[in-house]
């Protein structure tokens, strides 16, 4: 097995000027850096990072900022759970994670999160940018020696080692075909637009309004809808709903919250209305197995939470390039797949 000894001997240099080369520490020239890294290359020599960090006592404490876990009808546990998952796959190389919570409908708290995690020297940064408005100039502060990663949404003009979720706009767009299958000869839909104003909430709007831009004769109105309000408010809207547009057959809603809806149109005295949602928290997956709600999309969530670990783990101890862009794919469940999803 080749060594960091054997690299040094043969490009004729001193150890130490190899581990500075290894592990980008320290000034050494460019000639003798590729010389090393040629080396690195043809003996096909990996870095014992075990190894290393027992020598080094290293540690690797992530920062986790993401909202409180009970928002969104728990939505947030799920990602939780992924993250504390790939923390205990790799606990002997010495990651952890520490949460920085915050209320996702208050800027001023996810800046505060955002500000302990980089006062608290973390490593590396998973970041849930659901508040699209506040992300830009907290990721601005970020030192660039500290990379980042995002899970759940991204935001345009920033810049993370990676982004790791769904294409928001093609799950719009499936979204709006299943709702048109339902639906086939009365394509008057009601989209639940979810608050604050999120990149991938209005992306998922976006694709479902671009089907229906090719369907003749559909009629397809958005209305907002405030995750943080009460389910009296939500009572109210789906009531001025179906009063101002007593056409609509079906609603998409944009979120977790889809269940809310549900509950909402299910106290109307109208008929059925077809309803397509996202995410398997507990009581979307009752309402599909009570038939209440047609269609969930998810987004593994879970998934997204490892992943978001195990890359920052692959760029800060392994020193490996990352993907930049992670996609989930746009899994559909009904009552009959739903069992494979628990």
């Amino acid at each position: 097995m080749i060594t960091i000894k054997d690299i040094a001997r043969k490009a004729d240099v001193s150890i130490g000027t190899v581990d500075r080369v290894l592990h980008g520490r320290g000034r050494v020239s460019k000639k003798t850096a590729d010389a090393i890294k040629a080396i690195v290359k043809k003996t096909g020599y990996k870095t014992n990072i075990h190894a290393r960090n027992l020598s080094l006592k290293t540690t690797y404490p992530f920062g986790v900022i993401m909202p409180q876990t009970q928002q969104d009808s728990g939505y947030w546990d799920i990602l939780r759970k992924g993250i504390d998952q790939a923390v205990s796959d790799l606990s002997s190389f010495a990651v952890r994670a520490h949460y920085f919570f915050f209320d996702k409908y208050s800027e001023a708290s996810f800046s505060e999160a955002g500000e302990k995690a980089l006062g608290q020297g973390m490593r590396g940064l998973l970041i849930t940018p659901v508040l699209s408005d506040a992300c830009p100039a907290f990721v601005n502060l970020i030192p660039r020696d500290i990379p980042y990663v995002y899970v759940d949404s991204t935001v345009p003009g920033t810049s993370p080692v990676a982004y790791i979720g769904q294409n928001s706009f093609q799950s719009g767009v499936c979204g709006a075909k299943l709702m048109h299958l339902l639906l086939p000869n009365n394509t008057c839909v009601a989209i639940i637009r979810m608050l604050p104003n999120d990149f991938h909430i209005n992306e998922r709007v976006r694709g479902f309004l671009s089907y229906f831009d090719n369907i003749p004769g559909s009629i397809v109105r958005s209305f907002d809808a405030n995750g943080g309000d009460d389910d009296a408010a939500f009572a109210d809207l789906i009531e001025s709903i179906e009063k101002n547009f007593p056409e609509c057959k079906g609603f998409f809603v944009t979120n977790a919250e889809t269940h809310r809806v549900a509950k909402a149109l299910r106290r109307s005295t109208g008929e059925k209305k077809r309803i397509i949602g996202y995410d398997l928290i507990e009581e979307n997956k009752r309402l599909v197995r009570d038939r209440v709600i047609d269609f969930i999309i998810s987004q593994k969530t879970r998934e997204q939470g490892y992943q978001g670990i195990t890359t920052l783990f692959r760029r800060l101890v392994l020193k490996e390039p990352c993907t930049s862009e992670v996609l989930m794919p746009i899994d559909i469940i009904t009552e009959e797949n739903l069992s494979y999803y628990q």
